[in-house]
């Protein structure tokens, strides 16, 4: 499997602890536009996420929902795609249904992923080829086709 996983995996579990040092307690909160919120939270595990997955990859690119998007990233063959927290109105509400996303994308295509949920402690994991995972555990998609048989 490839390295980049280990990595998100780490990542994800570092962000998702300085959320949880916000949960429940005192931040500020902004607002990007559009009823869109943005806490210390947000910014503080964005930065964290930054720190550790570009640093030992440099060369590759990078697009978060917290980071002004830089036109060299169009120009990079492998970019990590983040958001530090997806469900930041969850957050904000205190209902613990809130993620740290992290994605690798090469080339258009994804490779890695991981989505990690601090209040729950649950952390889904997937790289191409080797299949998904959460905590730990091996999980599939269901072949059910009909929505009323789900």
């Amino acid at each position: 499997m490839r390295d980049e996983v280990g990595l998100a995996e780490q990542a994800a579990r570092q962000a998702g602890a300085i959320t949880l040092k916000y949960y429940g307690g005192h931040y500020d909160v902004c607002d990007k536009g559009h009823g869109n919120p943005v806490t210390t939270a947000d910014l503080e595990a964005d930065a964290c996420l930054r720190q550790l997955l570009l640093e030992p990859y440099p060369h590759y690119g990078w697009l978060s929902e917290e980071t002004a998007d830089s036109p060299q990233r169009l120009q990079k063959d492998t970019v990590w795609i983040v958001d530090p927290i997806d469900g930041t109105k969850e957050f904000l509400a205190e209902i613990p249904e809130y993620v740290v996303s992290i994605a690798l994308v090469e080339r258009g295509d994804p490779v890695v992923g991981a989505i990690y949920n601090p209040a729950t402690d649950d952390l889904f994991l997937a790289a191409q080829g080797g299949g998904t995972f959460l905590n730990g555990k091996r999980v599939f998609c269901s072949e059910c086709t009909a929505l009323d048989q789900a």
